[in-house]
């Protein structure tokens, strides 16, 4: 089982450099499980309206249909949406919630009008969870199972329990390149575009290429470098056993699925870098045998991030003060600097930050503004 899940968390973490992969991956997935697919909603709103839309479905489905379907039974799927969100909300495991819970018994599952509808495809029952609670309105997965099988076994929750937390990192880490794709080409063709540093490594840690970001952080600051034979190195002794011990073996990735700043490599002091590492077994771009590297993305958090605030203040109760100290963190300000923007003393800008870190649940100012970075930031460099 734990083989398994390491080859396919292999591939699952190649759809970062790739995003096209990620329909027949999910579909290979399903197939593991015994499952007909899988879909990944996402919540967007327009004119105050919610709409839900697919991300990415497994290659097995029609996209076309699958919209048709949110349209003609809205109400009724936005009801599940919320149940299952409300469920999964309930810890921070990235797991599914089966649906038993949105109906007192099978005979009235089978009356919804939507699982009519459903059955009439050849599917009864499903599992849906959250791959990010830190932004619910994004990447909400749905496993769906064949009429003819019951729920989820033990053995498969315990399968997907596994590879889940890195689909749910990868779908994170994926955003710049999805950019990419949608604006320009390939990752590696187009990533000096991108406001985020990225390396490519390959399995000696030798660096194979690097964007212009990437480049002026190892410029601008210690926290890492090339040796004499082109291996990446941490300055800190602490970060390089970090980087060793994500480089040895996949299963040491996703720990905290959506939320990789929780196992980045964070800089010290006057450097607001955090790092995050993912294997590379396969890519297009690289040469079609096994490449088995790595992609390092190096945010710099000391810069203004261009995001949604108002989402971040609903999503974690802040208050209005909170907010605004949010938007100044957002603009790349310091602490003393928003001190004095707002004439207040350092100690009281201190306390307010701390008060924000707590119930955004990050460790230090450097994961903070990378959260920020899941709502709705453009990760494509604009002309000056």
């Amino acid at each position: 089982m734990h083989e398994l899940a390491r080859d396919t968390i292999l591939r699952v973490y190649d759809t970062v450099a790739d995003p096209s992969l990620w329909p027949d991956l999910l579909q290979e997935f399903a197939n593991q499980i015994n499952a007909a697919g899988c879909i990944v909603f996402e919540w967007q709103t327009h004119a105050l309206e919610r709409r839900l839309s697919v991300s990415v479905a497994s290659s097995a489905y029609d996209l076309n249909a699958i919209e048709t379907y949110i349209e003609r039974l809205f109400e009724d799927e936005a009801h599940d949406q919320d149940v299952f969100e409300a469920h999964s909300l309930k810890s921070d495991a990235i797991d599914l919630i089966q649906d038993d819970v949105l109906a007192t018994s099978l005979e009235d599952l089978k009356n919804r009008k939507n699982v009519q509808a459903l059955q009439k495809l050849g599917i009864l029952h499903r599992a849906a969870g959250l791959l990010n609670k830190d932004n619910s309105a994004n990447s909400r997965f749905s496993l769906q199972l064949d009429a003819s099988r019951g729920r989820l076994s033990a053995a498969e929750q315990h399968y997907i329990g596994l590879v889940l937390p890195h689909i749910a990192k990868a779908f994170d880490l994926g955003r710049p390149s999805k950019q990419l794709a949608e604006e320009h080409q390939g990752m590696l063709a187009a990533m000096d575009h991108l406001i985020v540093g990225v390396c490519i490594l390959d399995n000696q840690s030798r660096m194979v290429v690097e964007n212009e970001e990437f480049r002026r952080q190892r410029d601008s600051y210690s926290a890492f470098r090339l040796n004499q034979f082109g291996t990446l190195q941490f300055s800190s002794t602490e970060n390089q056993a970090v980087f060793e011990k994500l480089k040895s073996d996949a299963l040491n990735h996703g720990r905290f699925g959506a939320r990789p700043r929780k196992e980045a490599i964070s800089a010290k002091r006057d450097t607001f870098l955090c790092i995050e590492v993912v294997p590379l077994q396969r890519s297009d771009e690289i040469g079609t045998t096994e490449f088995n590297g790595y992609i390092v993305y190096s945010s710099d958090t000391s810069k203004p991030v261009n995001c949604q605030v108002l989402p971040v203040q609903m999503a974690y109760g802040l208050t209005k003060t909170e907010l605004s100290i949010v938007e100044s963190i957002a603009e790349g300000l310091t602490n003393q600097q928003i001190a004095d923007q707002r004439s207040r003393s350092v100690a009281t800008i201190n306390a307010q930050v701390k008060s924000i870190l707590s119930k955004t649940h990050c460790s230090t100012r450097t994961q903070f503004v990378r959260l920020l970075m899941s709502f709705g930031t453009n990760y494509i460099a604009r002309p000056e």
